[in-house]
């Protein structure tokens, strides 16, 4: 099976909490962090995360002005539709993209950022490297969920 490539900034507003957030910047001129923690109800230190990735993608800047208050704008204005995530089923492979539009069974399976990590990728490893599929995680790859796709249910 092939690698899922694609465009920086999609994979960056591909995440429901950072496409709020440049949503919401493409709405005002510009927001501080308070006003944007306010907005989309996440944790400071998740914000920053996030924030983190857009400016790293091109998509926002800050600056501070008088005080400690930092504001952020967007720096570009990406094109929203069709929606983001649905851009990403375009970088999907072939293989993989028709067993989805066939009706494929799919679940997903979300892994703590604990201990089970480790463990869903050591298992995810081991079933790779059994089906002979040359996954090249490095090593500081862990995995946040895993996604099953089943052949479509039979009416």
């Amino acid at each position: 099976m092939s690698k899922i490539r694609v465009d920086g900034r999609t994979m960056a507003l591909s995440h429901p909490t950072r496409l709020a957030i440049y949503e919401d910047l493409l709405d005002a001129e510009e927001k501080s962090t308070v006003m944007l923690q306010k907005s989309t109800g996440v944790t400071r230190y998740h914000l920053y995360h996030h924030l983190q990735t857009l400016v790293k993608n091109g998509l926002v800047e800050n600056h501070r002005d008088e005080g400690r208050a930092r504001w952020w704008r967007a720096t570009e204005r990406v094109s929203l539709t069709p929606s983001v995530q649905s851009s990403i089923g375009d970088c999907l492979p072939d293989d993989v993209r028709e067993l989805l539009e066939s009706g494929a069974d799919v679940h997903f399976i979300p892994i703590p950022a604990d201990r089970s990590a480790t463990l869903a990728k050591s298992a995810v490893s081991a079933i790779a490297e059994s089906f002979g599929v040359d996954l090249d995680m490095g090593v500081t790859f862990m995995p946040n969920g895993i996604l099953v796709i089943g052949p479509p249910k039979r009416s």
